[in-house]
């Protein structure tokens, strides 16, 4: 598969990074940036054309689309690139609101094209390993769900436009809180019910919440509380908490580690077990934390190419990046008018 990748700056320069590790015949074939420097300067080091205009890229010697923009640009380019009959991977958000999202899911079915959202945290090895167990049964059904996504802000601000709800559509849960948005989902499943509550008493940016509070429901009841924020002090963190009825599990990130506690019987002795994965934290260190990006975007691209091929897989598709998005939406409703939000089925 032949990669355009659009838009060159940094999560786009691990993209490519990522692309020539993937597997052979799947590979960047053309990188196309608003800016002449960045974009050539990315171009020329992994050997492939340069292109200014990311519609004239859109040609037949690419098979696939990598968009790796800023949120108000992901409708026309997925748009156009699916138009032209290109399988697309679009970076999250998927769309700064639902209207957009939907626009793009529906070209994708019509097409039928295969739309990826970027959300590679379903790949670190922590998630991983914590869906492994719950999907074994060792921790019994599925009860409830705790979640956190958190950074400081300031430094952790690395454009103006991602605290701009004109180009993000919304703050903290949009942002980093995506991430751990489509996590919930992805163990909790389907959505059905959203309550939500968000503030800004920290960094005053408008329309951009500080902290988002949400309570998410299923269709047999299970409840997830999450919360994403710009104000977690300590540093860049996220965790999740599966508990079921017969114990729970944490995935947390950083660093890497996973964490299950089960009895074989509810209300039995407790066994527990941990997930260190020492050899992945020593490359970390060693090469920082864009060995760990690189690394689920690798396999993150072989799901998407296996997907294109209709295979299944546990990437996530157009449609779950619409549904955080939507969700996310649904907490900024509640949050304004007190009511939880009903999704339809």
């Amino acid at each position: 598969m032949r990669f355009l990748l659009i838009g060159c700056g940094e999560i786009g320069g691990l993209r490519a990074e990522a692309l020539q590790k993937t597997a052979p015949g799947v590979r960047l074939a053309k990188a196309c940036d608003v800016d002449p420097a960045r974009g050539q300067a990315l171009a020329t080091k992994y050997g492939v054309p340069y292109e200014r205009d990311w519609r004239a890229a859109l040609d037949d010697t690419v098979d696939a689309v990598l968009v790796s923009t800023p949120p108000p640009l992901h409708t026309d380019m997925c748009l156009e690139a699916i138009r032209h009959g290109k399988h697309v991977l679009c970076e999250k958000p998927l769309a700064r609101n639902p209207a957009e999202g939907r626009q793009i899911v529906e070209a994708a079915r019509a097409a039928r094209r295969h739309l990826a959202t970027g959300f590679n945290y379903r790949f670190y090895p922590a998630i991983a390993t914590a869906r492994s167990i719950l999907d074994s049964g060792r921790i019994g059904d599925l009860d409830h769900i705790r979640s956190y996504a958190g950074h400081p802000g300031g430094s952790e601000f690395t454009h103006p436009w991602v605290h701009d709800v004109n180009v993000m559509g919304g703050g903290a849960l949009v942002d980093n809180g995506i991430h751990i948005l489509d996590l919930t989902r992805y163990f909790l499943g389907e959505v059905v019910e959203v309550k939500g509550f968000r503030t800004g008493h920290v960094w005053g940016f408008e329309g951009c919440e500080d902290n988002a509070f949400a309570l998410l429901k299923n269709a047999k009841g299970n409840i997830a509380q999450l919360q994403a924020s710009w104000s977690e002090w300590r540093g860049y963190r996220f965790f999740i908490e599966i508990y079921g009825t017969r114990g729970c599990v944490r995935a947390s990130y950083p660093p890497m580690l996973a964490q299950a506690t089960w009895c074989d019987n509810t209300g039995g002795p407790l066994r527990r077990e941990r997930f260190l994965f020492p050899a992945f934290q020593i490359k970390e260190r060693l090469k920082t934390y864009r060995f760990t990006v690189v690394g689920s975007f690798v396999e993150e691209f072989k799901s998407f190419v296996r997907a294109a091929a209709g295979e299944g897989t546990t990437a996530a598709t157009g449609f779950d990046g619409l549904r955080a998005v939507e969700i996310a939406h649904a907490v900024y409703r509640s949050s304004s008018d007190g009511q939880s939000v009903v999704f339809k089925s």
